[in-house]
C-alpha cells in the first residue's frame, strides 16, 4: 500500500466532498512525509479542512508510539548493530524541528541505551554545547558509552567545522572518565549520517 492509502486508513475519514486518501494526497503533498506529518504541531495540521482534534490526536499517539518502539528496541540491543534503527530514532526525533537541538544517547556497558534525552537548546543555526554538563550527566546515569547527536534545520548534513571540533573535544574529556564517546550524528528532515560513517571520529 501507498504512504496515501495507509494514512487513509488511519484517519478514515476525510471531509464534506473529500474522501480520507484525497485528504491523506493533500497532507503528504503539504507536508512532504509520512515523518513530516506525524510530527507537525496542531497549528499546522489543523488549517487542513477534515483534521480536527480527534484527527490530530491520533496522528500524536501514532507518533509517540513509533518512538516508544524505537526506544524499546535500543534498550534490549547493541546500538553498533542497529546504527539504522539509532539513525531513523534521531530523525523521527528531531529531525523536523525548526530550532538546533543537542541531544545525548547514553549507552550501558554492553551499547545498550539507558536514556537519550535533549540536553541543549538553541537557534535555528547554532547551539551552545556545555561539555562540562555532558560529562555530568554520563556519570549521572553511570554511562560506559555516549552517542552525540544534533540537527541541522537547514537540511545541510555536513559537518561543520564547530561539530568538528566540538567532538574532539568532548572525546577528549570524556576519556579522562572513563566515558567513550562512540559517535556524532548530524539530522535533518530526511536523512542522518555519523562521524562514523564519514571515518572522521577521534580515535
Amino acid at each position: 500500500m501507498s504512504d496515501a492509502e495507509l494514512l487513509s486508513i488511519l484517519l478514515r475519514t476525510g471531509s464534506q466532498g473529500e474522501n480520507s486518501l484525497a485528504l491523506s494526497v493533500r497532507l503528504l503533498d503539504q507536508f512532504g512525509s509520512i515523518s513530516a506529518i506525524l510530527n507537525a504541531n496542531h497549528d499546522d495540521l489543523i488549517q487542513f479542512k477534515g483534521i480536527g482534534v480527534a484527527k490530530w490526536s491520533q496522528l500524536k499517539v501514532i507518533y509517540e508510539l513509533v518512538q516508544r518502539s524505537y526506544l524499546e528496541k535500543l534498550k534490549q540491543e547493541n546500538v553498533l548493530s542497529s546504527t539504522g534503527l539509532v539513525k531513523n530514532y534521531l530523525i523521527s526525533l528531531i529531525g523536523h524541528k525548526e530550532h538546533e537541538v543537542f541531544v545525548c544517547l547514553y549507552l550501558d556497558h554492553h551499547l545498550r541505551l539507558i536514556n537519550c534525552h535533549e540536553i541543549f537548546r538553541g537557534s535555528i543555526a547554532q547551539t551552545t554545547v556545555h561539555i562540562r554538563e555532558i560529562a555530568k550527566e554520563c556519570l549521572l546515569k553511570n554511562a560506559s558509552y555516549l552517542i552525540i547527536a544534533h540537527n541541522h534545520p537547514s537540511g545541510y548534513l555536513e559537518p561543520s567545522e564547530a561539530d568538528l571540533e566540538l567532538t574532539k573535544s568532548l572525546y577528549e574529556a570524556l576519556k579522562l572518565i572513563d566515558i567513550q564517546l562512540l559517535d556524532h550524528c548530524i539530522v535533518a528532515r530526511h536523512g542522518a549520517i555519523s562521524l562514523t560513517d564519514l571515518k572522521i571520529m577521534p580515535k
